[in-house]
């Protein structure tokens, strides 16, 4: 293969145009930007190019250009950094020059600012072609400028597309409810239309019913006949469960006397806990029901029962009795606790004594028990005779069941204390076996960086892998591992760009070479000067056809790049732009299991 002449390698982006001339040492300049503003010449495509008009050191056209004394152009910052890195001489002709020495070239600037350029977006699709002068104030405006989304939306859009992006594509553009008028991300829009909007028409799941979502709670609550709630009286022990509420009223009148004696237990079960002290209005004189400790009485027992009726009517349970019903009832003899009822043969209650006014004494005698009901601070431990409630051993139970749990919860808390201490145990043991991994890893290589006295074969494994990322821009380069000329040498390290770089980015194979901080490099002699060999091996199984690719790289003491590193790895770098045609690369045995093979070869001398 025909040697190809080096070029300038640096640690961002290299010359735009193919140069004839001696390799030349690669520095930490920019094409056009650089991290810190404008650094290097200028990185466009101009329509007519002088090559009297380029930089030497970055090889692209001059930004505001310096004569030296010799008679060559720079680049302002180009030189000034040369001068400051270097030992102060010419980089043409290596003739004695200080910065003091420079002098801005006015009449070449006007020139190249009256230069035409094409728009860097051309590729885009913008055809304008402006002077150098004016080029910067056409792309503040210029509508293929690549801008990301103002909403943050994570697209990237030539800006000509971003009015039309923002009104329509954008998912995180706002939009406007037309039910409830509130503004919601585009990306929300389904689901807040769905779930969230609170005036959209939905359907009762129960009974089709069709209101607005803000009312569908109260008529779930209210209003649903088809729903199943539970009855009023579950609480005191109704074991119907959920019914739809449309039978409720059909429940609660045949289940009327069942309720009624829930109610009454309920009463006997307060009047258990707490002394109560009743003054009787039904009869002429008054008295106080002290703690009962003998079976109540038949009168009592009405009482209770009264009682519950009356808490009863509250709820519109119970109707007023008719006195037609059954005529034949006995009334019972006058007393200092009667009350106006009776109950047949078969303990219901059935009338009441006396239409005339049975609404209203029945009411007041209710009105009367509530208000004069009062509790004491001394609670009555037994009431004999009346029905049991099991409210007090359900209680204890639950109480039971609730201890349990708590000791199950602890036990289980104490488990999760101890598995996450083992977690955290096994963590820093994982940690302390990855570190001692690299470390490992890391000794292994320098041992054999360090054993391969000079000749160092890097094997590319994974390469469609690493070419697809250089082409997608995600990772442009690759180093290989450290590797010494000797034992005891120079430190070296090779980086390739699979895709190529500027002008060959996408055609050739990039290779260049970066010396390293070594432990002995205060006995080894600086500036480096010797040569290196870099190699890309064919691996045809066929050895009579094997074909290798060679160049050989010549140092330049003067150059930054052979210079003892100030650095762990040195930004600037040596080698071949274009190394290597990648159509020559691709489908060839240079490839071969999905590895490529790059040999190095340091001659010291």
């Amino acid at each position: 293969m025909t040697s190809e002449r080096p070029l300038s390698s640096g640690l961002y982006d290299y010359g735009s145009e193919q140069r004839h001339s001696s390799p030349v040492s690669s520095g930490s300049f920019t094409s056009g930007e650089g991290l810190g503003g404008r650094e290097e010449g200028y990185d466009y495509e101009f329509i007519v190019r002088d090559e009297k008009y380029d930089c030497p050191i970055c090889l692209l056209v001059l930004r505001e250009p310096q004569q030296t004394t010799c008679g060559h152009r720079f680049c302002k910052n180009c030189i000034t950094k040369w001068l400051k890195e270097s030992d102060q001489r010419c980089p043409i002709d290596n003739m004695p020059i200080t910065e003091s020495q420079l002098f801005p070239d006015n009449f070449a600037k006007r020139e190249i600012l009256g230069l035409s350029v094409k728009c860097p977006n051309s590729k885009e699709g913008c055809q304008v072609i402006e002077t150098l002068k004016n080029i910067q104030r056409h792309l503040d405006d210029c509508q293929f400028v690549p801008i990301p989304c103002p909403n943050k939306c994570s697209h990237i859009l030539l800006r000509r597309d971003i009015e039309d992006h923002l009104a329509r594509t954008c998912h995180k553009r706002s939009v406007i409810c037309q039910q409830c008028k509130s503004k919601v991300l585009a990306e929300d829009f389904q689901t807040h239309e769905a779930d969230l909007c609170p005036l959209a028409m939905v359907q009762c799941p129960h009974c089709s019913t069709e209101l607005m979502r803000e009312q569908l709670q109260r008529h779930f609550d209210h209003d649903c006949m088809r729903r199943a709630v539970a009855c009023v009286y579950t609480k005191l022990g109704c074991t119907a469960g959920k019914i739809p509420r449309s039978d409720m009223g059909k429940h609660l009148q045949e289940n009327l006397h069942h309720h009624m004696q829930l109610m009454c237990h309920a009463l006997v079960s307060i009047n258990r806990r707490f002394s109560i002290t009743h003054t009787n209005h039904l009869t002429t004189g008054t008295h106080s029901l002290p703690d009962r400790t003998e079976s109540p009485s038949t009168e009592d027992r009405q009482l209770m029962e009264i009682l519950g009726n009356g808490l009863s009517t509250t709820s519109n349970q119970l109707s007023v009795p008719q006195l037609s019903e059954n005529p034949s009832f006995v009334m019972p003899q006058a007393g200092p606790h009667s009350l106006d009822s009776i109950y047949t043969p078969e303990g219901n209650l059935r009338h009441v004594r006396g239409a005339q006014g049975a609404d209203e004494r029945f009411g007041s005698e209710r009105t009367q028990i509530d208000t004069e009901l009062t509790y004491t601070s001394t609670p009555s431990n037994h009431l004999e005779g009346f029905p049991r409630v099991p409210y007090d051993d359900e209680f204890q139970s639950l109480k039971s069941q609730n201890l349990s749990q708590d000791e199950s919860l602890a036990r289980h808390e104490l488990w999760l204390l101890d598995m996450k201490h083992t977690a955290e145990n096994h963590e820093k043991t994982n940690k302390f076996l990855v570190q001692k991994i690299r470390y490992l890893e890391s000794a292994v290589n320098e041992f054999e960086g360090r054993n391969c006295n000079g000749v160092y074969f890097w094997r590319i494994k994974s390469y469609s892998k690493f070419r697809n990322e250089a082409e997608s821009g995600e990772v442009t380069a690759i180093h290989s591992p450290a590797f010494y000329s000797s034992c005891f040498g120079y430190k070296i390290c090779i980086r390739a760009n699979l895709n190529g770089v500027d002008s060959a980015r996408g055609t050739h194979l990039s290779i260049f070479v970066h010396f390293m901080q070594g432990e002995f490099d205060d006995i080894l002699e600086w500036p480096f000067s010797g040569r290196i060999m870099l190699s890309v091996l064919d691996q045809n199984p066929t050895c009579e056809l094997r074909s290798h690719v060679m160049e050989t790289l010549v140092a330049k003491p003067t150059l930054a790049a052979f210079q003892r590193p100030t650095t762990p790895r040195n930004h600037k770098g040596f080698g071949y732009m274009e190394f290597l045609p990648l159509s020559v690369l691709d489908n060839s045995t240079y490839i071969r299991n999905d590895t490529l093979i790059i040999k190095a070869q340091i001659v010291s001398t």
